[in-house]
């Protein structure tokens, strides 16, 4: 039988053994950037993990939030006190399993009876599982009772050719004839852009991210916004890549942080001064266009795009993905089982479909195959 352990730090594990269980797909859930995520004055981080003969079969991250600093519950959670289960920053959850399907199958029960247990301990009713992918979810209802409900849409560009000719081709035409005059106006404009490593780069793109979110009425602490960079330059520095927007003098014009995770770039956060800006089309040369250069040289293939703006983003080549918030009652109940209010659920797509204008794939987002393996 394997074995179920709980670690406070995610140190205290090998990141190797940790990472080989994390898909392509799943950066906020690989051991740099849950390093990066351990703030205790946020929330207490815990893992989960389940390991026989000294293999990693299974693992996932758990956030117990004091009330002060919860994230506002999905509606199908509302009515209970849980314990989240997987990362706590990212929006994107998948459950982190061996590759073979038979120790797979077992390790998913027991980590899930795992997170049972730790939750009952910690006086919390049932189990959340945020922002998971539909194979998750279809994976998780296969063995508990399940409470669900479509939560967000996720906007990634797969650029499967892995060229900037081929991302071209992903655009309508008019989309397309914009990316020819908007790279070429940037290219005049006396701007450029340079990379660089975020820690070569934080008290720049910090104030660059204050201008913004200021700009957009939703100010953050300077000082937060300034830590929260320092703790990630040291921890992901090495996957990190500042797309630094400089004028002729050299002086920062914006800036767009984006993470390496073997064929994905993660667009994190950008920053632009707009009192400095030149109306040269700044933001979509360093959110897609150089970006998409600088994984044409690196081989990479899928730029990760977040949950926001999604429209903006599907017109620029985005495929959007729905993400779910699972919630299991505790007890655990034997067998399988998924509720949700389809209504509910299918009036939340016709709001995305009305919202993006496409990229909506209908064997993702035909509702009614969500059931379980």
């Amino acid at each position: 039988m394997p074995d179920v352990k709980h670690r406070e730090s995610i140190s205290d594990i090998d990141s190797h053994a940790w990472d080989a269980l994390v898909p392509g797909s799943c950066f906020y859930q690989s051991h740099a950037w849950l390093r990066g995520q351990e703030r205790p004055d946020f929330a207490t981080a815990g893992y989960l993990t389940v390991e026989a003969d000294g293999e990693l079969l299974a693992a996932t991250p758990y956030y117990d939030f004091p009330a002060r600093n919860a994230p506002p519950l999905p509606d199908v959670a509302e009515d209970h006190t849980v314990l989240r289960i997987g990362t706590r920053t990212g929006y994107h959850n998948e459950f982190l399993l061996s590759k073979d399907p038979g120790t797979a199958r077992e390790a998913f029960g027991s980590l899930v009876a795992g997170a049972a247990e730790k939750a009952a301990a910690l006086g919390c009713d049932a189990l959340l599982f945020d922002f998971l992918t539909t194979d998750s979810l279809r994976l998780l209802a296969s063995r508990c009772e399940v409470r669900a409900q479509l939560r967000i849409a996720e906007a990634v560009v797969h650029n499967d050719g892995g060229t900037f000719a081929s991302y071209r081709r992903l655009l309508g035409r008019s989309v397309r004839k914009s990316c020819v005059y908007e790279i070429r106006r940037f290219a005049n404009s006396g701007l450029h852009l340079e990379t660089a490593p975020l820690s070569e780069c934080v008290d720049e793109l910090a104030r660059l991210v204050g201008q913004t979110m200021d700009r957009h009425n939703a100010p953050l602490d300077p000082a937060e916004i300034h830590a929260y960079l320092t703790v990630q330059a040291r921890c992901l520095d090495e996957l990190s890549t500042v797309f630094r927007c400089l004028d002729e003098a050299g002086t920062p014009v914006g800036g767009n942080l984006c993470f390496a995770w073997r064929d994905t770039f993660y667009a994190r956060v950008a920053g632009f001064d707009y009192a400095r800006t030149r109306s040269a089309f700044e933001y979509f040369n360093a959110m897609y266009y150089e970006p998409l250069h600088h994984m044409e040289r690196s081989g990479m293939t899928t730029l990760h795009l977040g949950t926001s703006t999604l429209r903006a983003k599907v017109l620029r080549g985005a495929s959007l993905h729905p993400l779910w918030a699972a919630v299991v009652p505790l007890p655990l109940t034997a067998g399988a089982g998924l509720r949700r209010d389809a209504v509910a659920d299918q009036a939340f797509a016709d709001t995305v479909r009305a919202e993006a204008g496409g990229g909506m794939y209908d064997q993702e987002w035909d509702l009614t195959t969500v059931t379980p393996l």
